[in-house]
Order: C-alpha cells, then structure tokens, then sequence
C-alpha cells in the first residue's frame, strides 16, 4: 500500500492492529506534498499472542471425529420406531404373535399375507417385526430395505456417498475449532493467504509455511500446537485420506500406531532411543519391551487373553523395527493446505474444503439416478471412480476476485484518506468511491475549520 503525506508523524487505528509512521530523511532535499510514508502494518494481530499463550488455559479444541450421523439414517431409525409399535400392539391379540408375523410375509395361505412385496423387502420386513416384537423399540436393529422406505431416496445410504458426507461434515467442524482457536489468541489470517500445515507423527507438532511473514507463522504454529490440538488435526487429516492419496500408506500408518502404543504406555518415543542388540533400548540400558509388558500385565481393564494377545502383537512389530532400523519404514508425515477460512486436502484427488465439496452431491445424484434407472435390477455402478466429479472442483481458484486487480489499478490512499478508513474505524474493505467521498467531505469540513477561524 502508498500512502500519500504532507505532515502526518504517526497515527495509530482503533483496535492497535495499524500503526503508521512518517520517517524523516534530513539528507533528502525532497519536499514533495506526495512524499511517501513508510508504513508498518502487521498482517495479523499478534502483538500480544505470545502473552494470552502464557496466561489462558491451553485447551483441545479441534477434535478429529465430531459425531456425524446420516440425516436420512436419522430419519429412517425414527420412522420404524414409529410404526411397528403400534403393528406389535396388534399382532399381540393373536394367540401367538411370532406365528401371525410369519404368516404374514411367508405363508401365501392366510388371510394376513401381504402381497406385492419383492424378495428383499419381504425378509427385511419381517426381519424388523419380528426384532420389535422380541425386543421392543430403539432394539438397535434395524433393516432398512423395509417396504415403507420403497421410494425414498437411497444414494446417501451407499458407502462412499455417506463416508464422503461424514468427512464433509467433520471439516467443517474443524474449520470452525480452528477459527474459535485462533480467535482466542488474537489471530487474523490474511485474505487470500495460503498456508501449510505439515505434521510430525512422532512429536505430533506442526509447522506452517506459505508466507513470508515468520511473525504470523510462528504465531499460528504456536497456537496449534497447545494441548492436543494439532494431534487432532492429525488424525484429521488421516481420517479424510481418499484411496488415492500419495501421502498416506499402510506400513507408515502401521508404525505410527506402534509409536504412539509404545509412547501411551511407557512415556518413551522410539524415534528418540537407542537400538542395541536388535532392541529399543532406554538410558539406562533397559529393553523398552520390557517396560512395556509390564505396565500391560499391571493394567487392571485388560482380560489376560487381550494382554496376552496386545503384548504378542505389538512386540512382535517392534522387534521387527529395532532389526530393520527406525527408519526403515517412512515416518507418516501428514499435510493439509489451508486458505480464506477452510483447511484443503493435499496430495489426493477428493477434497472436502468448503469451496471444493461440491462433488459429493454430484456424485450422491449420479448415484441417485442410476438407482432409478436399474429400479429392481442388480447392476455395478459406474461410478465408484471420484475422479469424474472431483475434477472440475479441484480446479477452483480459492483466490478472492478483490485480489485480482493490478497494482496500478490501486487506488493510492493520502493521509486524510488513510486517516478516515483506519483512524476512524473503517476495518474493512471500502470502495474507492466510498473513500473519495468521504475525503471530499472532510476536505469541506477543513475549509470550513479554516474560515471560522478567520472570522474569530
């Protein structure tokens, strides 16, 4: 930004977030009323971040998995219990209950049989009746190829349309735990800025690239990292990993889960022990397998068959590591982009960021319609391959338009200017019109300051 002065020193806005200084340069012989200001404007409000990071309680805000339940599953569950009740308060004046619901779906000779019912409804009719008349209501067991549900809309019911949804869902919860956490410790994000977050599976710390202002990574590193917040992120990001993800592979997964067993139940790291002998072993020599077993033995929750089994299995792994070195298995080191108020999947063709879900209601359509196209037919989906919908959106530019201009289209704001969109209390994106007419009505106000000083 250029700012145009005549005689402004400094100014400071409302809530300290801008300061602006004129310095003075006495080895200039330049007097231009268009001189320019230097201004120090920090891109986020951080002043005082390391001070609330020391003083508010650290806390877990972001949670990996935040309790999605499928609305249509909902709305099913509710509709059962609904009716078969009141079918069981029926079937209950029969002599016996169980014998009147089997006649009414398999024995073609009563007079209660229920015609026009496929083979799969049929079974999962009777199937609910009967689980509610043993077990009564909310039993937990529910079928939902029910007759009652015949033209209701299935395609969220499908695997990947209803996992898709579920991690939809949970970013969008992360987005909102990650704004709340940087609200908390003072923290702005630029417009437009896109970061990094790139995660240690071992220490479970982040670090944040993608701008060169270190004052506002290291703040935001800073802040992630309090309590488990970025271990949340973590398992985040590993929750939303599509079957195509370069980042993510089964025997990496599979050491992370052994570092962190191994670190839950003794407190030591294998990344940071030594290895003698083909064992992790600690300072003092001792085989950390063997600290192991025992604090598993000592556990008190635990069966013997499960010690038995966790203490076989697990040592097993580690004994497999310690021969083949640490890092003969790639740590599972795990990224996610974020930008404009949304954390983006990295290294995969699915996205679940806000801009970029948009997929999933393509596909869940797709699905949708070729339901009704095979109505009562087997058939294989076409579309179990993402890529035909993920495509387009993954292509979207995240980059808001208002950026889009180019510098010398910018308007240069003067002091007066600058003066009535932070000083006063402008904070946000104003027009050039806007400020144009509001500089032409302080300019007035000066004129008249002027000529009612010179009548006094």
């Amino acid at each position: 930004m250029t700012i145009n002065s005549n005689s402004l020193q400094s100014f400071t806005s409302l809530n300290g977030a801008i300061k602006v200084t004129k310095i003075d340069d006495t080895n200039s012989s330049s007097n231009k009323s268009n001189e320019a200001v230097s201004v120090n404007i920090s891109s986020n409000a951080t002043s005082n971040t390391t001070n609330l990071l020391n003083s508010l309680e650290e806390k877990t805000v972001i949670q990996a998995r935040n309790g999605y339940v499928n609305p249509e599953l909902e709305a099913r569950i509710k509709i059962l219990n609904d009716y078969y009740p009141k079918i069981i308060e029926e079937n209950n004046q029969f002599e016996n209950p169980y014998t009147h619901i089997w006649d009414k779906y398999y024995n073609t000779y009563s007079p209660y049989y229920i015609e026009g019912l496929t083979k799969e409804e049929r079974n999962a009719a009777h199937s609910n009746e009967f689980d509610f008349q043993r077990w009564g209501k909310d039993n937990g067991s529910h079928d939902f190829r029910d007759p009652m549900f015949r033209d209701r809309d299935n395609s969220s019911f499908y695997d990947d349309v209803d996992v898709a949804s579920r991690k939809a869902f949970d970013r969008e919860k992360v987005n909102g735990q990650f704004k709340s956490l940087l609200n908390k410790y003072n923290i702005s994000i630029p417009q437009d800025t896109k970061l990094s977050f790139t995660i240690d599976p071992n220490t479970l710390k982040a670090t944040v690239s993608g701008t060169d202002d270190e004052t506002l990574a290291k703040s935001i590193e800073d802040v992630i990292n309090t309590a488990d917040n970025a271990k949340q992120l973590f398992l985040h990001i590993s929750s939303s990993i599509s079957d195509d993800s370069s980042q993510y592979n089964a025997e990496s997964s599979s050491k992370y889960g052994l570092v962190q067993n191994i670190k839950d139940v003794t407190g030591y790291n294998l990344k940071d022990l030594e290895i003698k002998d083909g064992k992790f072993v600690t300072e003092d020599g001792t085989d950390v397998f063997q600290i192991y077993a025992k604090k598993i033995n000592e556990n008190p929750n635990k069966s013997d068959f499960v010690k038995q089994m966790t203490i076989s299995s697990y040592g097993e792994r580690l004994s497999e590591l310690a021969q083949n070195g640490f890092d003969s298995v790639p740590d599972l080191v795990l990224s996610i982009d974020y930008q404009n108020g949304s954390f983006y999947d990295v290294k995969q063709s699915e996205n679940f960021g806000t801009e970029k879900n948009g997929w999933i209601n393509e596909l869940k359509q797709a699905r949708r319609n070729e339901e009704l196209a095979h109505k009562g037919e087997e058939y294989e989906s076409q579309y179990l391959d993402t890529t035909q919908f993920t495509t387009k959106y993954n292509d979207i530019d995240l980059t808001s338009k208002k950026n889009t201009i180019k510098n010398n289209e910018q308007h240069i704001l003067t002091k007066d200017e600058l003066m009535l969109k932070y000083l006063l209390g402008y904070e946000k994106e104003t027009k050039n019109e806007d400020i144009n007419t509001l500089a032409e009505k302080l300019k007035k106000m000066n004129e008249k300051n002027k000529i009612d000083n010179n009548i006094s």
